[in-house]
Formats: C-alpha cells, structure tokens, sequence
C-alpha cells in the first residue's frame, strides 16, 4: 500500500488568509488616505473582488490574475481622478463613465478567459509537438528497418 502525501488545500492554506488580510489593510488604509477614491476604485474592481471570493483554484490563482488585470487597467483612470476630482460625487462622475467601467472590467474579463484557454492551448501546442517527434521515431526506425533487412513489427 503507497502512502499518499499531504492533500493540497483548495482555499489556498495560510497563504490566501495572507492575502485577504493586506487586501483587507489596503482598502483600509485606500480609505483613510482618500475616501472619495476608494468607492470608485472599489467599484471599478467589483468583479475581481466578487471573483476572488468563489474561484475555487489553488491559491486563487485565476482571481489574482484578474485582479492584476483590473489594477492595471484602473492606473490612469485613479491617477487622473487623484489629481482631477474633489468630493466623493465629482470622483463618482469621473470614474463611473461606462467606457472607463466597461474597459477596467473587460481587463478582468480577458484575464479569466487567458486564464481557461492558455493551459488548453499548452496542451495542444504539446501534442503537436508529440505527434511531430514521433513521425520523426517512425521515419529513423523505418529506415533502421529497411538498413537492417527486419520485419516491420505487427503492431501497426
């Protein structure tokens, strides 16, 4: 009988609390320093943060992948508003435009659909690659066969 090792935690483990937690004191401290920004910025990144509490992947791996989309999507329109806007309304105004929306929330979006097709493209890139080695296999044993005046295996 094998002995099984550790079972890998689905949750994440203390790692995952690690990151709640500095999420946790960023947003705190987002809205100490400037509350007429963390509202937006809190918006602009709903979908990540709604995603990061059902992604069911190791690690939250697809949830901060998203979530480093959607931050980086959020740069010039938080920067614009740090400078631009005065009051909770006028930065509401500024960073609720459907196009700065739909843009920060698309940059999520493409983050999860890189993250569901990337390991399919992968594995089809490595059976290509496996069916183009064993032509390669056939074709040199093919050709130690003929050399060698042997029978072709009946396997074929």
């Amino acid at each position: 009988m094998t002995q099984m090792g550790p079972k890998r935690k689905r949750d994440g483990g203390a790692g995952g609390a690690v990151i709640l937690m500095l999420l946790g004191l960023g947003a705190g401290g987002l809205v100490a320093l400037s509350p007429d920004i963390g509202l937006p910025l809190f918006v602009l990144m709903l979908p990540g943060l709604i995603y990061l509490l059902i992604d069911r992947s190791v690690g939250w791996a697809v949830a901060r992948a998203v979530l480093l989309f959607q931050a980086a999507a959020c740069v010039v329109p938080i920067s614009e508003a740090w400078y631009r806007c005065a009051g909770i309304d006028g930065c509401m105004a500024q960073l609720a435009i459907p196009t700065t929306m739909l843009r920060v929330w698309l940059a999520g979006g493409s983050a999860w659909l890189m993250a569901q097709m990337l390991p399919i493209g992968l594995k089809l890139l490595n059976d290509m690659r496996l069916k183009r080695y064993r032509a390669v296999l056939v074709s040199r044993r093919d050709t130690l066969i003929s050399e060698w005046g042997l029978a072709k295996p009946k396997s074929e």
